[in-house]
């Protein structure tokens, strides 16, 4: 077994710009989500656990893309 066989299939620049949109949208996901007050004119378009879950995706999606640095 020689591994996962996982390729970039993006440059590692496009990686790094992933990575940090995915922690962007971590973090504005955990600041919705510890807000207690509701406004029914302020709800949002996404849930915050949508926001972390997608930007958890990202992160691991754009890792992924920066594995031909590590060569």
């Amino acid at each position: 077994m020689k591994g996962l066989k996982v390729d970039a299939i993006v440059p590692w620049e496009v990686g790094i710009i992933i990575v940090v949109i995915g922690v962007i949208l971590m973090f504005m996901g955990n600041r919705q989500s510890k807000k207690k007050d509701f406004d029914i004119d302020k709800i949002p378009i996404t849930k915050p656990t949508t926001k972390i879950l997608f930007g958890g995706a990202m992160i691991l999606i754009g890792f992924v893309q920066l594995f031909p640095l590590l060569k």
